[in-house]
């Protein structure tokens, strides 16, 4: 069976469809880095006369010797240099920096602590951040016309994701401690008629202004800097 495997050739056309499948599944940030290196590996793989299957161990080994050479004559580094970084950086011994988690007693505790005022725009964030597991990006761009009012629950559309594939969820009354529907309900009731497309817009002194949020203000640092909740470092 081992022979039968060994001498079995996979298809040129295949190969095409496997990799074109592979690369739909990388996210478009990615997609291009991927994609500029693998053309300069084939160009490189092409100078050197080997055809298309030739990717074993032993090409991608000489390839990579040849990146850390081609490196080394640009910016004139000597090698035995280079290999003591490596050394140096493979000895260091990093410590990671453990993030801060929101527990659930403490979304509970900022929700009904925090005044309206100044944290209602955050409170919604939070509630739709935690329901649909939404990355910041993903809070940041989302649309007026994604948050659709069903009553007793809000169905939340998430058409633009990291993997491009859309997802939707739910936020039930009855989700938190407090009506999470009726908080959503209040920010969306505080938005100017006449703003943008986007959901979450700058929140001052309990009005919501004409201007959008960057995504760096949905990484709810400011909870824990706000003093509603019990947080032991």
């Amino acid at each position: 069976m081992n022979d039968n495997a060994e001498s079995f050739s996979i298809p040129a056309e295949i190969k095409q469809e496997a990799q074109e499948a592979t690369l739909r599944l990388l996210p478009a940030k990615s997609k291009r880095v991927y994609e500029k290196e693998m053309v300069e590996f084939d160009n490189w793989r092409k100078k050197r006369g080997l055809g298309e299957g030739a990717i074993t161990e032993e090409v991608l080994l000489a390839y990579f010797f040849n990146v850390e050479k081609t490196f080394c004559c640009l910016f004139n580094v000597d090698e035995i240099f280079y290999a003591e970084i490596n050394a140096e950086i493979g000895s260091r011994k990093y410590k990671t920096k453990k993030a801060k988690i929101l527990e659930r007693n403490q979304i509970e505790e900022f929700l009904k602590k925090a005044p309206d005022v100044e944290y209602l725009k955050v409170k919604v964030a939070l509630i739709l951040g935690v329901a649909g597991a939404c990355r910041c990006n993903e809070l940041t761009f989302l649309d007026i016309s994604d948050v659709q009012d069903k009553g007793s629950y809000l169905y939340v559309l998430i058409p633009d994701t990291k993997t491009n594939i859309s997802r939707s969820f739910t936020v039930m009354e009855e989700a938190f401690s407090v009506n999470a529907v009726e908080m959503c309900r209040k920010y969306i009731s505080l938005r100017p008629k006449a703003a943008g497309r986007r959901f979450f817009l700058r929140y001052v002194d309990g009005k919501c202004t004409y201007y959008t949020t960057c995504r760096h203000q949905h990484n709810f640092e400011n909870i824990f800097k706000s003093g509603f909740i019990s947080w032991a470092p």
